[in-house]
């Protein structure tokens, strides 16, 4: 069967080569040929091999799941993990069936979902992005907005207006560029926008000496991985008014203008 090296290293449970990979960009939603993704296999592989990776993030995960630290190799642990770092648990695979479902416990499944990003009530297959207002709730992805919707879907009040993705601004290219202006206060900056310090050290450590791929790989783990009503250019805007990091500032003005 056909599979990304991510793939493979999950399925055969290597954790250290997982998360090297994932440092050098690899896609976390690549899918196999059965339509299988790396959370479907990892839930389907009972223990992994630690192989020397930095385990601090994981024991983060195996405490937020209420597990005992031994667990921390453990399939959900590990897929836990990887949801952390833009893995979509609400893809389907050509059994029709997401991660997910792949989970027996269903306390487990209930808590594991409290960390995951909404899902779309439409189409239940994407991310929710679009806000409904006045009530707040993120009931639809960009493509099911486009649908008419007179109530929330979630709490039958009457919608007035929705706002879309406003990360739709942001992209890899904007994300390099600002990158190459952070310095020495790419760490600050992480910090800055809620980007955990174990994960900043990890990224230190897998692209030592090299601070413009440091900053990227930065910003690219808060766009993948945080709150969609956060990840805007109003926040990253603010966020580097905060740290005065005014060549950085000039930079997305300029690219974004």
């Amino acid at each position: 069967m056909e599979r990304t090296p991510l793939l493979e290293a999950v399925s055969r449970g290597h954790l250290g080569m997982t998360q090297k990979l994932i440092a050098l960009g690899a896609n976390v939603n690549a899918v196999d040929g059965e339509g299988n993704s790396c959370l479907h296999l990892a839930m389907a592989t009972k223990v992994f091999n630690s192989e020397d990776a930095p385990l601090d993030l994981l024991n983060e995960c195996c405490t937020a799941l209420n597990l005992k630290i031994e667990e921390r190799l453990s399939g959900i642990v590990v897929a836990r993990y990887l949801a952390s770092q833009g893995a979509d648990f609400h893809h389907k695979n050509n059994k029709n069936n997401t991660p997910l479902d792949l989970i027996k416990d269903p306390n487990l499944r209930k808590k594991l979902e409290t960390f995951l990003p909404p899902q779309c009530l439409w189409c239940r297959n994407k991310t929710a992005t679009i806000k409904f207002l006045p009530c707040g709730h993120f009931i639809t992805c960009e493509t099911c907005s486009k649908i008419s919707h007179k109530r929330c879907l979630k709490c039958g009040k009457l919608v007035t207006s929705r706002t879309g993705d406003e990360s739709v601004n942001l992209d890899e290219k904007l994300l390099h560029s600002v990158a190459k202006k952070l310095g020495n206060k790419w760490q600050q900056l992480g910090r800055e926008l809620g980007i955990k310090q174990v994960d900043l050290n990890i990224i230190k450590s897998d692209f030592p000496n090299d601070t413009a791929e440091q900053s990227f790989q930065m910003l690219y783990k808060w766009f993948q991985c945080c709150d969609p009503a956060n990840r805007t250019l109003k926040t990253l805007t603010e966020a580097l008014k905060e740290i005065e990091c005014f060549d950085a500032l000039e930079r997305l003005s300029l690219d974004t203008n």
